[in-house]
């Protein structure tokens, strides 16, 4: 039987920082179609629901809830020159930060966000593997150090983020999770054992990782001069999932280090999962420009006969999302609820085969 050996391209795509802009309806009514998609075997393989009839069993052997602390934005303009216009270029950057939640907090969130998917996936019709019969796969991995106290953190396009595992499971990374994990593309311990374990468990094993993000972030982008005068970014108070990967492993048979057979794969959140409670405000702290400097040297520039001297115009913003560990929480449970809702509505969508 062939061994699958593949990079999740298309699955496990790299993590987008904008949020598409979604209804506040319940996920539950959403078809799950229209968030989740998966691929087996690469960019080639065969979509993931074609597979998921075979797994009657689920492991959810790894679970990493990555909330954003802190997120960054910019815009630019590129300065150009056309006779009769003339833009020496713009950049606005944005920060906003994450204030009023504990880290106690994260931790209790990724708790019940766990036990609640568990929950769900059960309700779909498939057999969930507890987390007490995990012990010999957890002390087989190798594990990033993290606790509640002191969390791992990474920043990556913007972002920084603290990572939580539920209590009692250790935090754990594989190569397919790429700049948020800390495995390298040839350390594959963690995920050789995710592949011998589904095969211990006779279960399908999925390991996910959900971005939590309090605030939907928008930028008019990297434009020329040519069509653009003003570079603009934004942001706004939105608790969502605001990105899913997951790899998906179903083996057959696991021998010489490697599964043979069954299924393997990924899949993703296409779309952001939100929740429409309000949970803090926006507070600006600081802001800097050189429109004053800016506007004396045109002046000045200009009766000399000289346009834009005084060079592009900038600007940088910074904010803070101002709320407490209780709306924070009520907020996000209620968007990690709505995702695992959904999640276990596409597995029922293909019910285990009999």
């Amino acid at each position: 039987m062939a061994t699958y050996r593949f990079i999740l391209a298309a699955a496990l795509a790299a993590f987008t920082q904008a949020a598409a802009a979604q209804s506040p309806a319940a996920a539950a009514e959403a078809d799950p179609d229209a968030y989740f998609k998966g691929q087996m075997g690469g960019t080639f393989g065969k979509n993931i629901i074609d597979v998921m009839p075979a797994a009657k069993r689920v492991a959810v052997a790894s679970f990493r809830v990555a909330f954003i602390t802190d997120n960054s934005v910019s815009a630019q303009v590129r300065g150009s020159y056309l006779p009769g216009r003339d833009t020496s270029g713009a950049r606005s950057s944005l920060y906003v930060a994450l204030k009023g939640v504990e880290p106690k907090t994260f931790q209790a969130i990724a708790d019940k966000a766990y036990a609640d998917l568990l929950t769900q996936l059960a309700a779909s019709g498939r057999e969930v593997v507890p987390m007490d019969q995990m012990t010999d796969f957890f002390a087989s991995v190798n594990a990033t150090p993290s606790d509640a106290a002191r969390p791992y953190t990474k920043t990556h396009n913007g972002q920084t983020a603290a990572f939580f595992a539920p209590s009692g499971m250790p935090l754990v990374f594989t190569h397919f999770d790429g700049a948020w994990g800390d495995r390298g593309a040839f350390d594959l311990n963690n995920y050789r054992r995710l592949e011998e374990y589904s095969y211990k468990w006779k279960a399908a094993v999925i390991a996910p990782l959900l971005v939590v993000n309090f605030a939907k972030m928008s930028s008019s982008g990297n434009q020329s001069g040519l069509v653009a005068r003003t570079a603009e970014t934004g942001a706004e108070l939105s608790m969502s999932v605001a990105a899913l990967q997951s790899f998906y492993s179903r083996a057959d048979e696991f021998r010489n280090g490697m599964a043979m057979g069954g299924d393997q794969g990924g899949f993703s959140l296409i779309a952001p999962i939100a929740s429409p409670l309000t949970f803090g405000t926006l507070q600006k702290t600081a802001q800097e420009d050189n429109v004053g400097v800016k506007s004396v040297f045109d002046v000045l520039g200009k009766a000399a006969g000289l346009a834009n001297a005084g060079g592009a115009a900038r600007s940088t913003t910074r904010s803070v999302a101002e709320t407490s560990d209780a709306a924070y929480a009520a907020a996000a449970e209620d968007a990690l609820r709505r995702m695992g809702t959904t999640l276990a509505a596409w597995f029922k969508k293909y019910p285990p085969a009999n």
